[in-house]
């Protein structure tokens, strides 16, 4: 139990306060201060109490004070002190505060029903053991939340090695291939050539060279003779050709000439019948048909070679092989074109003029000498061998280009085909797959497996709490709901709430409910809701949402298991409800005081304050005052309330008449009194028509609405004007009302209007 307020310095108007007197409290502790005398202020620092929150002093530090607050309470177990901004006990967690921040932080705040208000009655509602749930669920949220970043960042890092538009997921799953480097090769080809796609289907392939052939018949030719021709013949020319000289072109001169043999006429010396002549017998007999047929044979030989080892054709094997060169390096870009061995140009030239060169010399030597066989000799036979071996890597060359065009032709025959933005992506994937398994990646490719797997273990043991949590809510959450309506029932509240829900909206666990009126059910909203639905902010009057602020309070205090060891701390609670609800709500904070350790009630209004008073046991009741000292300072002390309430009308009065007589008293304390002036007049004069809970609005309807003319009917509308006024300086009626302007004049004329009416006009 709070025990004491033995001192508080320096926290809004408590600038020095010190306990004087008999200030204990009991069970039950009324608490009279006017507004503006720190009843918010102390419902602030046992809040601070009781949860260790020291912003809620060091906030409302006293303005204008350099000192630092300092706080001594006294509690059943033991001093409780505030000082250097914190408590040198631990929190008192048994105070229960129904006030402002109770209604703002869990209930609503304005006119509107948000977030953190559903939030927060949610937590109200499940308990402590909820609350332990709750708290596990959000804990895990957060750690979620971490690992998420913790993901995000790192996914931040693989997603430079990823191809684009591929998932992180993908990215890890790719398999590690040993081929992939030449894959990549190939697709970079592929793509080239998607790329050129035109221009591949125009360009020719290779080419193959013309591979010469020496003539297969040279050396028969050469190695043949004429078996009819007598040895004799042979000599007798042999003889003539050395005799006159004719070595070298000897034999082919007579061969020549002796066809210009005409009629037995000598074309050189004109003899006739030369055909006589032994001589010339036997050169006829020499230079037989068979004879010029070798020779032709042998010339015949010696062109067929020069033919097929002409120089155009060593040019043409030059120019194909250059043409070739230049075109395997363009589709070398495309294709991976089979090998071919290229042999140089100089060299086949070489190797075919050698043969060629070796081939006359023996054509020369048949030449000269026809009916002698020349064999071929070493240096033909060695050029006819290099010749040879030329053509074999020719013929090899002229297979490679043929698997080349058909390399080419199956790459032309996929390029028609192609389609550009697939072999993109294939290489793409390509390149992320052989980047997988970079040690870089790798690492990430781990960590991410490692936050993943820690991630699923915590989404888990989240989806275990929630199971919890839904078991636990969906036990109590009926209860409480049927507990807040029964509340209402009893203040007479007019209205009810439909069995709250709990949902997971924003990721953490929150409730909704719906106001019954007329039995018409109404959805919360929110700021966002327009004026022409009806939600909360436009169905429920000012004091309809405390009333129901307090239903959701009474409602805890009933479903909390500690109630019996529960300090409850009520500021105002019957702000801004109509008369008709007072005894209700009284009785219901009497009803507190009855199971909990103790109620503390702070109010303004000493006429409510004497109805719990009434109520309480002599023993267990106390009052206090928060009574002004000065301008800036606020003293607790005791109160007597009987003395009070008596006196109170005609204290209330003498503010009034020394504030038109003489200008003294606070302009603001004025004007709170002129209502209660007017409602005692009212009730004075007519006891047994007005009831003592009456305000004057609603002692200004009665008189209005009655069914005979009332005697106070001619003060119906001055009493509502003087009402109205009032209104707009009351903090429960206008938000302002602290800072709402005072016109003197003003003042002077309705506090003159109200003496009058009571007769009291000085």
């Amino acid at each position: 139990m709070l025990q004491r307020i033995i001192s508080i310095k320096n926290v809004g108007r408590f600038r020095s306060t010190t306990a004087s007197g008999d200030v204990t409290f009991r069970r039950t502790t009324l608490i009279f201060g006017e507004n503006g005398r720190g009843k918010t202020t102390l419902c602030a620092i046992l809040r601070s109490l009781s949860t260790g929150s020291t912003d809620l002093v060091s906030g409302r530090a006293t303005l204008g004070s350099n000192a630092a607050p300092e706080i001594r309470l006294l509690l059943s177990n033991g001093p409780a002190t505030y000082r250097n901004s914190a408590w040198t006990t631990a929190a008192f967690s048994d105070f229960a505060i129904f006030d402002g921040t109770y209604v703002s932080q869990n209930v609503f705040a304005g006119d509107v029903v948000g977030t953190d208000h559903r939030r927060n009655l949610y937590r109200v509602i499940v308990g402590a053991q909820g609350v332990v749930f709750a708290n596990s669920i959000n804990v895990l949220d957060d750690k979620i939340r971490a690992k998420n970043n913790e993901i995000r960042e790192n996914r931040t890092q693989l997603q430079r090695h990823m191809a684009p538009g591929m998932t992180v997921e993908t990215f890890v799953a790719l398999p590690q291939d040993a081929t992939v480097t030449n894959r990549i090769t190939a697709a970079e080809q592929e793509l080239q050539a998607a790329k050129r796609a035109t221009q591949i289907q125009q360009r020719p392939g290779l080419l193959p060279v013309s591979v010469p052939a020496f003539p297969p018949e040279f050396a028969e030719v050469i190695g043949r003779t004429i078996e009819d021709i007598g040895r004799g013949a042979e000599q007798h020319v042999t003889d003539h050709i050395a005799r006159h000289h004719m070595a070298g072109r000897g034999e082919e001169w007579l061969s020549e000439g002796l066809p210009y043999i005409a009629d037995d006429t000598c074309p050189f010396c004109g003899r006739e019948d030369v055909g006589s002549v032994e001589l010339v017998r036997t050169f006829r007999n020499y230079f037989s048909r068979a004879y010029h047929q070798l020779r032709d044979d042998v010339r015949g030989i010696g062109q067929r070679i020069d033919s097929a080892l002409a120089e155009r054709v060593v040019a043409g094997i030059k120019h194909v092989l250059v043409q070739n060169t230049g075109a395997a390096e363009f589709w070398a870009q495309y294709c991976n074109l089979p090998p071919a061995s290229l042999p140089e140009a100089g060299a086949v030239d070489t190797i075919v003029s050698t043969l060629r060169r070796s081939a006359h010399d023996l054509i020369s030597k048949k030449a000269a000498a026809p009916l002698d066989a020349v064999a071929p000799d070493e240096s033909f036979t060695r050029a006819s061998t290099t010749f040879e071996a030329l053509r074999t890597s020719l013929a090899t060359y002229n297979a490679a280009v043929a698997a080349a065009n058909a390399t080419i032709a199956a790459r032309r025959r996929d390029t028609q085909a192609a389609n550009l933005r697939e072999v993109e992506t294939r290489l793409a994937r390509l390149s992320a797959q052989r980047v997988r398994y970079s040690a870089e990646a790798q690492a990430q490719c781990g960590t991410e497996t490692r936050f993943q797997t820690e991630k699923q273990a915590l989404e888990k043991q989240k989806a275990a709490a929630r199971q919890q949590l839904d078991t636990h809510t969906a036990q109590v959450i009926t209860t409480y709901g049927q507990s807040i309506n029964r509340y209402l029932e009893r203040i007479n509240a007019g209205f009810r709430i439909t069995t709250p829900a709990h949902t997971y909206r924003g990721g953490r666990p929150s409730t909704s409910y719906q106001i019954v009126i007329n039995n018409n059910a109404v959805d919360l909203g929110d700021a966002a809701t327009p004026l022409a639905i009806p939600s909360f902010k436009n169905t429920l009057s000012a004091g309809d949402r405390t009333t129901l602020a307090l239903a959701f309070f009474l409602a805890q205090l009933e479903q909390d298991a500690n109630r019996d060891s529960k300090v409850v701390v009520f500021d105002d609670p019957f702000s801004s409800q109509d008369s008709f609800r007072r005894n209700h709500t009284v009785h219901q904070i009497q009803r507190c005081a009855q199971t909990c350790a103790q109620v503390v009630l702070l109010s303004h209004e000493p006429s409510f304050l004497k109805l719990l008073w009434d109520r309480a046991q002599p023993a267990d009741r106390k009052t206090l005052q928060l009574a002004r000292v000065g301008e800036e300072n606020t003293a607790i002390i005791e109160w007597d309330i009987e003395r009070a309430v008596q006196a109170r009308y005609r204290a209330d009065i003498d503010t009034l008449q020394r504030f038109l007589s003489l200008g003294e008293a606070e302009p603001r304390d004025v004007i709170q009194k002129l209502r209660p002036v007017l409602e005692g007049y009212c009730k004075y004069v007519y006891p047994t028509l007005f009831g003592d809970q009456d305000t004057l609005g609603v002692i200004v309807g009665a008189i209005r609405t009655a069914a005979d003319p009332h005697p106070l009917q001619a003060l119906t509308d001055g009493l509502d004007e003087i009402n109205m006024y009032c209104r707009r300086y009351h903090h429960a009626e206008n938000p302002d009302a602290a800072t709402e302007p005072i016109d003197d004049a003003e003042l002077q004329g309705y506090v003159r209007r109200t003496l009058t009416v009571v007769g009291c006009l000085p």
